[in-house]
């Protein structure tokens, strides 16, 4: 389950489906989820990974 994060995921789908090169960065201290944001912004746009 993945709660509390509904921004930063509508952010992240915003850059993707914008077709527009971006670099991002996400950053924050050690255990607060966010290699989970990014499998959660990819798992429909790459369901193989």
């Amino acid at each position: 389950m993945f709660i509390g994060r509904e921004e930063e995921l509508a952010l992240l789908n915003k850059k993707f489906q914008s077709g527009h090169f971006a670099f991002g960065i996400i950053y924050g201290t050690r255990r607060i989820g966010k290699t989970s944001l990014i499998n959660e912004s990819i798992k429909t746009k790459m369901p193989y990974i």
